[in-house]
């Protein structure tokens, strides 16, 4: 098996992350992975071990309905910063709820590499009031 770069495995996993491959995302998961993810979104938290089951879950559940196509699920990746198992990119997070409203911000996320997979990742949204806002109110009347 080929050996991904640090920024190759961090874009591997946010290519996954829009194709909703599954298989793929637990395939660069280290087995200590964890998730940190800002306050207000039904995903919050720290998340490791186990524990990342189960924000997966909530994660799905929530962007599933929002993103129905691959247009909604892009998420145009560029690497800002790589150094030493320290990756950093900016992406968007798109989505159109069931009235057709649609919501995107930019996000700045903080990922550690360890042995070749995914260690680490932290999300930063440049707008999280707006996406905060935009996901509480997307569930169906």
């Amino acid at each position: 098996m080929k050996t991904l770069t640090d920024e190759q495995v961090v874009v591997a996993a946010i290519s996954a992350v829009e194709q909703r491959d599954r298989d793929a995302l637990d395939a660069l998961y280290h087995p200590d992975v964890e998730f940190s993810w800002p306050p207000g979104l039904p995903y919050s938290g720290r998340h490791s071990g186990a524990a990342v089951a189960d924000m997966s879950l909530h994660y799905a559940t929530t962007w599933i309905p929002l993103q129905p196509t691959a247009e909604e699920r892009r998420m145009d990746p560029v690497i800002v910063a790589s150094s030493g198992g320290t990756v950093v990119a900016e992406y968007q997070v798109r989505g159109v709820n069931f009235h057709g409203n649609r919501f995107e911000t930019s996000t700045l996320a903080h990922y550690t590499v360890r042995d070749g997979r995914l260690a680490s990742a932290e999300m930063y949204y440049f707008d999280l009031t707006g996406l905060q806002r935009f996901v509480s109110g997307a569930k169906l009347p």
